[in-house]
């Protein structure tokens, strides 16, 4: 016996509720959704296309974290799995609620990043070296963490450092600026 409209209906929204009214062309197939129906969903006005292989509910807001989700979601690899995140400063506005309509959401990928298609309008893809930086989550968002601030009478440890060779420049840093040198 198959599932009906109704209850495919209300697991893809329970799925889109976790990700700001957002889901993949994918994550409807796995719902049980076929490939074929799309455009009917579309046409109909229930279903917004945002970018290529991703939507959102017609009936969900279109806000900032919405905005910022799809985006993410059209990172994702092939397994499904989100390979992008916010940028710190994409993040910061975001939080503050000052994230403009018109501007690209700025999206970090790692050096390595492969997409077929290049970025759609409305997405502005920065590279990052996988060691430099870490990420947390903001509403089920990964974003980036801002930036350490130094300690003061420190200067900042050059951004190319290996953790060795940081540990070193430390060292350095504590014999050079210690009391009474």
């Amino acid at each position: 016996m198959g599932t009906s409209s109704k209850e495919l209906a209300q697991q893809l929204r329970k799925l889109a509720k976790r990700q700001h009214g957002c889901f993949t062309a994918s994550q409807a197939i796995e719902t049980g959704y076929a490939d074929s129906v799309h455009l009917y969903h579309i046409k109909n006005g229930e279903w917004i296309r945002v970018f290529r292989g991703i939507y959102r509910f017609a009936d969900a807001p279109e806000t900032p974290a919405a905005r910022c989700m799809a985006a993410l979601l059209w990172t994702r690899d092939k397994n499904g799995k989100i390979q992008g995140f916010l940028t710190a400063g994409t993040a910061a506005a975001l939080r503050a609620g000052t994230l403009p309509d018109g501007q690209p959401i700025q999206i970090g990928v790692f050096k390595g990043f492969r997409r077929s298609s290049a970025a759609p309008d409305g997405i502005a893809l920065s590279f990052w070296s996988q060691k430099f930086h870490k990420t947390s989550k903001f509403c089920g968002l990964p974003v980036q963490e801002p930036a350490a601030k130094p300690s003061p009478g420190l200067p900042a440890a050059p951004a190319n450092l290996d953790l060795p060779d940081y540990y070193d420049w430390l060292d350095y840093q504590a014999v050079r600026c210690s009391p009474g040198t």
